[in-house]
This record gives structure tokens, sequence and C-alpha cells, in this order.
């Protein structure tokens, strides 16, 4: 991990150490290369460690009251600058650059202990002699391989970092994707079975509709049925009482002659009054048939309308 977080750093380190370099060098001339009693036996190395102090947030002023009025004002705008440059910029830099550092590494954590642990067998292996190498205790002719008593994912065994980060915002918009899909999926089911619900009520409505048409023909045909029968049969009787109405004018013709035959006559006159009885009572179960008819033409037609 600290090979890593320095090989990270390398560039930056340059840059820090010119940037340190650059500013002992302006405060050694500024200062005209005074011997600084704080820093007795560091010589003009001084200025550099004052540099270092400065980039590290330890600040030593107590030399700067001693310049000329004009100098004075040039140094503290150096001295500003180095603090905004050294503390300020590179310190926040060096902690984003190991902070990236450490997320990296923290990804590869599992691997990375499995990697050391290699390592370490290796490095052991190096240590043994010939003829511990011939050993069977320490090498067999088998492999020992375990597993672990609980396979369940826990977030100990995960990476770290900015990956687990990620991994927990995807889970998050999963879930919440999800939910959003299910409550659309519903909304739309409900709508649909409205619609379908909806469609079969027309459905049925005209279904019934067409039923209540279809019996309504059937009757009409009924009643045209029993129209033309009745018709028939009122044309029938009517031939046969002018049939009779001729013959009973033929028989007044011959009344005179016939006097012996006038209870024969009378026969015949009664058996055609009960024919006509007979024709009447017909006529009055046809019309029946009709009031029925009607009747339940008007209650169907009511029930279509409600």
């Amino acid at each position: 991990m600290m090979a890593g977080v320095f090989k990270d750093l390398k560039y930056f380190l340059l840059f820090f150490i010119i940037f340190i370099l650059q500013f002992g060098m302006i405060f050694l001339v500024i200062f005209k290369a005074q011997q600084i009693d704080e820093y007795n036996g560091v010589n003009k190395l001084a200025y550099f460690l004052m540099a270092f102090r400065i980039s590290s947030g330890d600040f030593q002023l107590d030399d700067y009251h001693s310049q000329a009025d004009g100098l004075v004002i040039f140094t503290w705008i150096i001295w500003l600058i180095a603090v905004l440059t050294l503390n300020i910029v590179f310190m926040n830099f060096i902690i984003a650059v190991i902070s990236e550092s450490y997320e990296r590494v923290m990804q590869k954590l599992v691997a990375e202990s499995y990697r050391v642990k290699a390592n370490m067998i290796v490095e052991r292996e190096q240590l043994f002699s010939q003829d511990e190498l011939k050993l069977t205790k320490y090498f067999p002719n088998y492999i020992v391989i375990r597993r672990p008593q609980n396979t369940e994912i826990t977030d100990a065994g995960e990476w770290q970092g900015f990956i687990k980060d990620l991994k927990y915002t995807i889970r998050t918009t999963v879930v919440k994707s999800k939910a959003e899909i299910i409550q659309n999926l519903n909304s739309i089911q409900t709508k649909n079975n409205q619609k379908l619900d909806k469609v079969i009520g027309q459905n049925s409505k005209q279904l019934t509709n067409e039923g209540l048409d279809a019996k309504i023909i059937i009757l009409n045909q009924k009643l045209d049925l029993v129209q033309e029968n009745s018709k028939n049969e009122f044309e029938k009787q009517s031939k046969g009482i002018v049939a009779l109405e001729v013959q009973a004018k033929g028989l007044d013709g011959k009344v005179d002659g016939l006097d012996g035959k006038v209870d024969g006559l009378d026969v015949q006159v009664k058996g055609l009054d009960t024919k006509v009885d007979g024709l009447g009572t017909y006529v009055l179960k046809i019309q029946e048939d009709m009031e029925f008819i009607k009747s339940s033409l008007a209650q169907l037609l009511q029930k279509q309308n409600q």
C-alpha cells in the first residue's frame, strides 16, 4: 500500500521540491542570507527549512520586522504566496492523491491479501534446503482444498472505497427503478381491466339487444302466420256462407213446390247456424291470440328501453 502511495506521489513530490527550493531561494535573497538563531548549525539551508515549515503550517515570523520598510511589504507578499501555494494548494493536493491511492488499494483488498500470502509462501519455500524440498511432509502428493462454511457475501468481503459506494448507488437505483416499473405495470393493468370491463358490458348489452330483436322477429313471424291462417279460414267460411246463401235462395224459389221438404230445409238451416256459431268462436279465439301477442310485444319493447 505504501509503495503504491509513493508511486502515485512521485510527480507531486517532484513539483513540491521544486517549489520548496524556489521559495527557499527567494527568502535567502530577501533576508540577505542572514544567520537565524533558530536554525543555528544549518547555515543557508535554514531558509529552505523555513519554506518547508510554511508548507506544513508552522510559521516563524520573528525575523520579518528587522527588514526595511519597503522590503517588509514585499516579504509579506512572498509569504502570502508561499502559504497559498505550499500550505493550501499542495497540502490539499497531496490529501486528494493519497485518498485516491487508498481507494484504489482498498478496491483490491482481497486480491492483495492473497498476493501477500502467496509471496510469504514463496519466501518460506526459498528458505528450504534441497532435502526439505523433497520431504512429503511439506510437499505431499495431494492438494488440500478448503471451502468456507458460510458462503454468504458480506460487506467485509466486498470491494471497499469508491467501488463499494458505486455498487450501493447501483443497488439503490435498481430497487427504485423496479418499484417504479411495478407501480406503472399495476396502473396499466388496472386501466386495461377497466377498458376490458367496459367493452364486455357494451358487448353484453349489444348481445341482449340482438336477442330481443330476434325474439321480436320470431313473434312477428308467428303473428303474420296466425293472421294468414285466420284470413284463409275466414275466406273458407265466407265461401261456405255464400254457397249456403245460394242454396237458400234456390230453396226459397222452390218453397211453393217443395212443401214436403220444409223439415229437411229447417234441418239444413240449423246446421248452417251451428257452423256460423263455430266460426264466431274461432274468430274470438283468434282475437284473444292477437291480444296476447300485442301484450308480449309491449313488454319486450319496455324491457329494451330500460
